[in-house]
């Protein structure tokens, strides 16, 4: 069994993890981290005890992340946005097509090179 750090404010979805069990080749135990991350350090002793994390973190974070990680597996969940046909009616007043999110597989992120600077 796989442990898998799970860094995301949402819960996966039964689609997802059945899918990552398939490319990690083993079942999963996820640990979950539904915080708000700061800064990469905050997940470094939660993935001492992870065979992987699976993140949804802005890029910076990413890249902060993957240098932590070390030889362990950072991945990214894939999904397309899919139009349901409804309309939904927003706080505003304003209304909206309804979407809903695919998921379509997970991907490992292998580099990543991020520089910025304020402006």
């Amino acid at each position: 069994m796989k442990q898998v750090l799970w860094v995301s404010r949402h819960e996966m979805t039964p689609q997802q993890l059945a899918d990552l069990e398939r490319a990690l080749g083993d079942s999963v135990e996820l640990r979950p981290w539904p915080d708000t991350v700061r800064f990469a350090g905050e997940l470094a002793a939660p993935l001492k005890t992870a065979d992987a994390v699976a993140a949804v973190l802005p890029v910076d974070l990413l890249a902060e992340l993957l240098d932590i990680a070390g030889q362990k597996p950072v991945l990214l969940a894939s999904s397309v946005r899919e139009v349901t046909g409804r309309t939904i009616l927003l706080p505003d007043g304003r209304r909206e097509n309804e979407v809903r999110f695919v998921h379509c597989g997970w991907r490992q992120l292998l580099c990543l090179t991020f520089k910025a600077r304020p402006v």
